[in-house]
């Protein structure tokens, strides 16, 4: 099973020009990249191995990205499920565990913009309770799909059709408070969503800063797309939550490959963490 598993894992393969040459299982693809503005180092005759996952893939793929699997459609594209973040998912599932341990009682996660769903299962797999809001029900039935996948179904998960914006503003009135907030909006402007990063980020941290247990892990704010500094979001998170005390750290998410493969920028967070 485990070689089974390393075929149909996702791998970085190399960056430049413009693009990004992944393994999908199997398959080897090629999707534009605007900040891979470097030279390629593999040659052209590994690039023109890339096939269209459109013609391809007819089915959904399994597809494993780092501990997680996922359903690779190829309408969707690999994009969606957002491969740059699984060091992010690595760390939040160690935080849920260290607190279970320390706590004695799983972790409360809440997950805005829960998308395909990485942080929720990152989360459910270290034993937390999550609540997974996303406005799209589209969303939130591919999200289920994966945590089947990764027999995660009968895991202690809300899955909330719903805007993100207004399930938090809601749920200040009632008595559910979270340990750890992760939000990970897809666009800065997102019509569809009704949520504008620059607009609209401020509020929301005040809102879920009133969403916090009495022993938070913290916040986590993921932002992929766009011209957005990580120090705009750290010193959105200290004028926030600097008064719970704890500290505040950022920087970019990077699509990694192995040792040698240019890393790819894509996005940036931002992470409020409470002294243990």
């Amino acid at each position: 099973m485990e070689g089974e598993a390393e075929n149909q894992s996702f791998e970085l393969l190399d960056s430049g020009g413009g693009r990004v040459l992944e393994k999908l299982g199997a398959l080897v693809s090629s999707r534009a990249c605007p900040p891979a503005w470097w030279r390629r180092k593999l040659p052209g005759a590994e690039w023109r191995k890339a096939v269209e996952l459109k013609r391809e893939v007819k089915e959904p793929l399994k597809l494993r990205i780092g501990t997680l699997r996922f359903l690779l459609s190829p309408q969707g594209g690999v994009r969606g499920l957002a491969p740059e973040l699984q060091e992010l998912w690595g760390k939040i599932g160690a935080q849920c565990a260290a607190f279970a341990e320390q706590q004695r009682r799983p972790a409360r996660v809440l997950h805005l913009f829960g998308g395909a769903g990485g942080f929720t299962l990152a989360a459910a797999q270290a034993g937390a309770a999550v609540a997974h809001v996303d406005v799209s029900a589209d969303a939130i039935k591919r999200a289920r799909e994966h945590a089947t996948l990764n027999t995660l179904a009968n895991r202690d998960i809300r899955w909330v059709v719903d805007d993100p914006v207004k399930f938090a503003q809601r749920e200040r009135t009632q008595t559910t408070r979270y340990d750890l907030i992760v939000i990970d909006p897809h666009t800065p402007k997102d019509a569809k969503r009704g949520f504008e990063l620059e607009r609209d980020l401020g509020a929301l941290l005040s809102t879920v800063s009133g969403l916090l247990s009495d022993k938070p892990i913290g916040v986590l704010i993921c932002c992929r797309q766009g011209a957005v500094s990580p120090t705009t979001l750290q010193n959105l998170m200290r004028q926030e939550f600097n008064v719970f005390g704890g500290a505040v750290d950022s920087g970019e998410i990077l699509l990694k490959g192995a040792e040698g493969v240019p890393a790819v920028p894509s996005g940036v967070f931002a992470s409020w963490r409470k002294a243990a």
